[in-house]
């Protein structure tokens, strides 16, 4: 395998290979990797990656809305007067027995929901600048992350480039 595909599969896959492992390589002799190629390869990763990031904002979107809720739920249903005083440790323990692969669901966690809920459900306003703050983060920070994915796949690319050439 030539020098350039070499290196050009070691890199795309982001680590180094050992001295013994082989390059991944289709074994057939019908192939032949150009510039075209690269650049194609490098456009995937990058939306793949952007894929990635937009699945982990969702996913953490929908877990900020459920721990919501519940804190919600446990205000409105005015759970320790209806329950008890041990009705948050409870519902932990059967939230954690239900779901044992979860995190959250500890007491202290409940607590927090809970305590959540009452700072910002009894005033919308709050609720609203806290979600413009979040979503300004959210997008700097998915801004940079890009940024860095963009920087690095451009710098792979003008150095495969130059040695193809």
């Amino acid at each position: 395998m030539p020098p350039l595909e070499k290196k050009y599969f070691a890199g795309m896959h982001g680590r180094k290979m050992k001295k013994d492992k082989k390059a991944l390589m289709v074994s057939s002799h019908d192939i032949s990797l150009d510039g075209d190629y690269i650049k194609w390869m490098c456009d995937i990763k990058q939306r793949f990656r952007a894929a990635q990031i937009k699945t982990a904002v969702k996913v953490n979107s929908e877990q900020l809305l459920f721990n919501w809720q519940l804190g919600r739920d446990l205000v409105l249903r005015r759970a320790e007067e209806k329950w008890g005083s041990g009705i948050v440790e409870q519902l932990s323990l059967d939230l954690q027995n239900e779901f044992p692969q979860a995190k959250g669901f500890s007491t202290t966690n409940l607590w927090y929901m809970k305590k959540w809920y009452l700072f910002y459900g009894s005033n919308p306003q709050k609720l609203q600048q806290a979600a413009a703050v979040f979503e300004a983060a959210k997008s700097a920070v998915k801004l940079h992350q890009i940024g860095a994915d963009i920087r690095e796949d451009a710098g792979k690319l003008q150095q495969l480039v130059g040695e193809i050439k």
